[in-house]
């Protein structure tokens, strides 16, 4: 009797510790969303100040520089109801860790699609609406009487015409004019998944000559190497924007 009255109190010592772990396991196993993103340009592998690439307008180009803002990310149920997040993602080609985005505690259901905006919405972006690190202040919009940040900076240089003549350009996307040009993106899972636990990773990819053909031709000698005041070339852009994202594969981790 004596010994079952020693060893009672590291018993329950282990018992109330095996519950805990139980408790943090449970709650750690709550399903997460991880975004993958990638970039390719006509289906060919993107490769970076080296490789030179067709577009619609007869030109070829290289791609020497990629950043960008996505935003506003939901994510749609089967029953209708949606998982909505207010995350700002910032996203360079030079930075491999800002190409990928965790999502936790996902909300459990059938999902069926989702949709987020290229660029930030006209509540963010404002003077000061992102933390004031040096990544956010690089993109700010330098135009006066326009407020708030680039949604999107894609450099490169271009062969006019494939007659050696090298010219620069850069689509420099934003709010100007009082216009907001930030592209609303919608994707539809080819199949709905189920989530209830683990990691889904969902894999979507830019195709960046998609930013210059679909459902407009943009022509880099039409608009020359600066746009950001220029109105018309915002609009082909935000117009061509809805399709430079789709999704490659999901799987669950």
């Amino acid at each position: 009797m004596r010994t079952v009255q020693r060893y009672l109190p590291l018993f329950l010592f282990l018992l109330v510790l095996g519950l805990f772990s139980s408790s943090c396991k449970k709650e750690d196993s709550k399903p997460a969303f991880q975004l993958s993103f990638e970039h390719e340009v006509a289906g060919q592998d993107l490769v970076m100040f080296t490789q030179w690439y067709d577009c619609a307008a007869g030109h070829k180009f290289q791609v020497h520089r990629l950043k960008y803002y996505l935003s506003n990310f939901n994510f749609q149920k089967l029953d209708g109801t949606t998982f909505q997040t207010g995350l700002v993602q910032y996203i360079d080609l030079e930075d491999p860790s800002t190409l990928s985005l965790l999502l936790q505690e996902v909300p459990e259901g059938e999902y069926t699609g989702m949709s987020f905006i290229i660029g930030l919405d006209e509540f963010t972006n404002v003077n000061g609406g992102l933390p004031n690190t040096i990544t956010n202040i690089n993109m700010e919009w330098p135009l006066p009487g326009d407020q708030g940040y680039h949604y999107m900076k894609f450099e490169g240089r271009y062969d006019s015409l494939g007659m050696g003549s090298i010219k620069n350009f850069n689509l420099h996307t934003g709010a100007t004019g009082g216009n907001q040009n930030y592209v609303q993106v919608q994707l539809q899972f080819d199949n709905s998944i189920n989530v209830n636990s683990g990691t889904w990773n969902i894999h979507l990819m830019m195709d960046l000559n998609e930013w210059l053909q679909n459902p407009h031709v943009y022509d880099f000698e039409t608009f020359g190497p600066m746009i950001m005041a220029n109105q018309d070339a915002q609009q082909i852009l935000k117009e061509n924007g809805a399709d430079v994202f789709s999704v490659k594969a999901i799987e669950k981790e």
